[in-house]
């Protein structure tokens, strides 16, 4: 008797933690639809609400950056953004609003040395319509745990071996070094557009090879923001080709794998 009521008790624990995470669901999709409005105000006043009960919620977290960007607080949304840059599904979203709000907030001081009215402007941000809220507070605790334990580097990140690492991955490619070259990237990275990392190292391969002579020059490095495990950095790049030459201004995330630098993401900033 005892026996069966425990797992009676164990059942209704489990049913209370799904129906607790079904709830934040609904929760965060009602911000959604409010964002959708255009009701930033009541929006807000959800998503602080779940953030309490999920601190480390990057769709949550990634939402109120998107309110503060639209609500003109770019600044605010750059600080929210630049503090949930971590492990997960999102990340990539996380980073290229970042990017995006760099490249708005330059764009405007710009905008400004010319009188041009900011209002013309529009900022282009992803807003994260999937939830992924724990159904007990338990799987919560361990997965912070396994984010605790992350091996910390054992040199200091800094803008010159940043810088290193940049020309030297710029070199690998430029001289079609290409075990290297991907070497450089992490062991799980590849853009969204492929379906896995052997089907961008082939299509990747196959645009490099296209080339006959490749030449890369790699400029005005900065970093933009350093937790000592994930780095996002700035930097002009010049291509040139036999048949194509451009210069850019990149973003590209960088993470610490068994104190190596590896890239995580690039974006171009137009």
């Amino acid at each position: 008797m005892r026996i069966k009521t425990l797992i009676i008790f164990y059942i209704l624990s489990l049913s209370s933690g799904l129906v607790q995470a079904d709830n934040l669901s609904e929760k965060f999709n009602e911000a959604n639809t409010l964002i959708l409005a255009k009701d930033y105000s009541k929006a807000k006043k959800i998503l602080e609400t779940l953030l309490t009960k999920n601190p480390d919620n990057v769709e949550v977290i990634n939402n109120l950056a998107f309110i503060e960007a639209k609500t003109g607080k770019i600044d605010e949304a750059i600080k929210i953004l630049r503090g949930s840059i971590s492990k997960n599904k999102n990340i990539d979203t996380i980073y290229k609003n970042l990017t995006n709000l760099y490249a708005f907030q330059a764009n405007i001081l710009y905008e400004e040395a010319l009188s041009i009215k900011e209002s013309d402007n529009e900022i282009s941000l992803s807003l994260i319509t999937n939830s992924s809220f724990k159904s007990s507070d338990a799987k919560v605790v361990q997965s912070k745990k396994k984010l605790d334990i992350n091996e910390k580097p054992l040199f200091k990140v800094n803008e010159n071996n940043i810088k290193n690492f940049i020309i030297e991955w710029a070199g690998f490619w430029q001289n079609k070094n290409y075990q290297e070259y991907f070497n450089s990237y992490a062991s799980n990275y590849f853009p969204e557009k492929f379906k896995s990392r052997e089907s961008w190292q082939k299509d990747r391969k196959a645009k490099i090879q296209n080339k006959k002579n490749i030449n890369i020059k790699v400029s005005n490095v900065k970093i933009i923001t350093n937790d000592e495990k994930n780095i996002l950095v700035q930097f002009t790049q010049a291509y040139n080709s036999d048949s194509f030459s451009d210069v850019v201004k990149k973003h590209t995330t960088i993470s610490i794998e068994k104190n190596s630098f590896k890239i995580t993401g690039e974006y171009i900033i137009k």
